[in-house]
């Protein structure tokens, strides 16, 4: 079992109190230094644009009962530089990077992903593995800046089936980018959507137009460079996976059951084209609450599967709290090694890869590092 850390580099308010920019990006560091040194193979961030405080004014709110600013990481590329200097070997990871609007969008982001990752193969002593996970941006306020909206009637009436398109035209720039392919908007796939029986079909127009384009340097090799998929999406994974051996990415509330059928999937699927698929390459997102006192521990998790349910409202399905609850890690350090057995109930695989979140909704750097030690001497010790 490899165990990561999940940390979502939020900014909230607790209590009336909050952190602020630099202790929260400080407490990062120091937390992601910590769990290099209890064993962590990757440290993922999140990623996130613009203030969740301003988006509540908006007509594209999409969280607005949540208190502070749900993430302060908008350069996942310059937190990696941050993230050199603190850490000695541990990989880096983003979860989740936004190659539709947030960043500027597929074609600047493959440039600037291309560009780190022959700055980190090439100019760096110890190199680091990139787990780039990309999708569509955690929230529409996000991308409407960058005209990610419909540009007239009849995209307005197709516009909750558009969205999807828009993904999968940003994701086949970006890997066909990536690749080293020169490319132009003329050669990326055309896409149809039904009107219904005896009706013409609605042809997608391109979100992105330009000529030909490649990128420099040129990429030599992928090697050191792992692009997982944030979508859920078959039409997604079908696409990306002719550009690139893609991983995967679930929600933290994923069913185990969900889980399993996709990682079967997988490996019938890279088997059938010739791939090998591990089943680390799906990275399964867990909350973890762990104190020495069981009591304390669930109430911890109550407290913060309170405002996760609130925090995600309107944005994905989320669960009732008691499902939550069920599929994240909660107890005493003997309690959460049986959690951890596999075979049980939770789900989990002895070859699985963990990503542990710890902070979510705290803001004591010292209480978390605790968790995080005690998680680490008295249960991945003793598993």
């Amino acid at each position: 079992m490899i165990f990561d850390l999940f940390h979502s580099l939020s900014d909230p308010w607790v209590n009336k109190n909050s952190l602020g920019p630099r202790r929260s990006i400080e407490y990062f560091l120091d937390q992601s230094s910590l769990a290099e040194s209890l064993g962590v193979d990757t440290v993922w961030c999140a990623e996130s644009h613009f203030s969740s405080e301003t988006q509540k004014s908006t007509s594209v709110a999409t969280i607005p009962e949540f208190k502070g600013e749900v993430g302060i990481n908008c350069d996942s590329f310059q937190l990696f530089h941050l993230f050199l200097k603190h850490t000695q070997k541990a990989n880096f990871g983003t979860a989740i990077h936004n190659i539709v609007g947030g960043s500027g969008g597929p074609i600047a982001s493959a440039e600037r992903l291309n560009f780190l990752h022959f700055v980190n193969q090439n100019m760096f002593e110890g190199k680091r593995m990139l787990r780039w996970g990309v999708a569509a941006g955690r929230f529409p306020y996000q991308n409407t800046p960058f005209q990610i909206v419909p540009r007239d009637q009849e995209e307005s009436d197709f516009w909750p089936s558009l969205k999807r398109f828009v993904f999968l035209e940003a994701l086949e720039i970006f890997l066909r980018l990536l690749v080293g392919e020169r490319l132009s908007s003329a050669q990326l796939t055309s896409w149809e959507l039904s009107r219904g029986e005896g009706s013409k079909p609605y042809s997608v127009k391109k979100r992105w137009e330009f000529e030909s384009l490649s990128l420099v340097p040129q990429m030599v090799s992928t090697q050191g460079l792992d692009i997982v998929l944030g979508s859920h999406d078959p039409l997604a994974l079908q696409l990306g996976l002719k550009f690139w051996d893609l991983s995967l990415f679930n929600l933290s509330f994923t069913s185990p059951q969900q889980i399993e059928s996709l990682q079967q999937q997988m490996f019938k699927q890279s088997h059938e084209s010739g791939r090998q698929w591990r089943r680390d390459r799906l990275p399964r997102t867990v909350m973890v609450f762990i104190d020495r006192d069981r009591a304390k521990a669930y109430a911890l998790a109550d407290r913060v599967l309170d405002t996760y349910v609130e925090a995600m409202k309107g944005t994905t399905q989320v669960p009732d709290k008691s499902i939550l609850k069920e599929r994240a890690l909660v107890g005493d350090p003997l309690e959460i090694r049986e959690q951890l057995k596999e075979g049980g109930a939770k789900g989990f695989n002895s070859d699985d890869r963990i990503m542990l979140w710890f902070e979510f909704n705290q803001l004591e750097n010292s209480e978390i590092k605790s968790q995080m030690k005690l998680f680490f001497e008295e249960v991945v010790n003793r598993l």
